[in-house]
């Protein structure tokens, strides 16, 4: 039974990271396929763009209230039909509160993860990332997580409004990847608002 319950929690926890990891291999892979015309890469340096963002994730449970500085984008690549590749870093904290009568009803967290942001255009992107972060307990609403070292996923995408205001939408997933168990995560839908200057 034990058995069955570790291959679920494995399961629930793959999709992000192993997302998250398709996309940094096509990362990869892109430049043979996205040159100019003169067959030169079209990698760009560090650009700005750095920001801070305001999200709210929401779960029928539990809910999370956070504020994260992006950093500038730390690598680029543009393709020759006018998209995009970025690369930054979210760092960020956060506080858990609890629904109902679910103890303990409230933590902390604090993370840092990589985001790779894909731009097809200038106005739309969509979104992948998984970092380490670390929480104030390792019991939350009634759910044993087995430690405060978690892995935070992000999957979403969003629009950007005028020059500085980014709208978006993401799910995040927060377990141990299995390091130890029970592992029973904490999942969210987050909308967030990002300042980008």
């Amino acid at each position: 039974m034990h058995t069955c319950h570790a291959s679920m929690r494995t399961t629930r926890t793959a999709p992000p990271i192993m997302l998250a990891a398709a996309l940094a291999l096509a990362l990869l892979a892109s430049p043979a396929h996205s040159q100019t015309t003169e067959n030169t890469p079209r990698y760009q340096a560090a650009a700005p763009g750095q920001g801070f963002s305001l999200q709210y994730g929401y779960h029928s449970k539990y809910q999370r209230l956070g504020l994260a500085y992006e950093t500038p984008s730390l690598w680029r690549y543009d393709f020759s039909n006018n998209g995009r590749i970025d690369l930054n870093v979210e760092l960020g904290a956060s506080y858990w509160k609890a629904s109902g009568n679910r103890e303990p009803d409230s933590m902390w967290q604090v993370s840092a993860v990589p985001m790779l942001r894909w731009w097809p255009s200038d106005n739309y992107y969509l979104e992948a990332g998984v970092g380490p972060s670390l929480l104030s307990r390792a019991h939350f609403a009634g759910k044993q997580l087995s430690t405060r070292f978690q892995f935070t996923s992000h999957i979403g995408g969003g629009i950007l409004v005028g020059d500085a205001h980014r709208f978006g939408l993401r799910y995040t997933h927060v377990s141990n990847a299995s390091i130890k168990t029970p592992n029973p995560g904490l999942d969210l839908i987050e909308v967030s608002y990002t300042y980008q200057f």
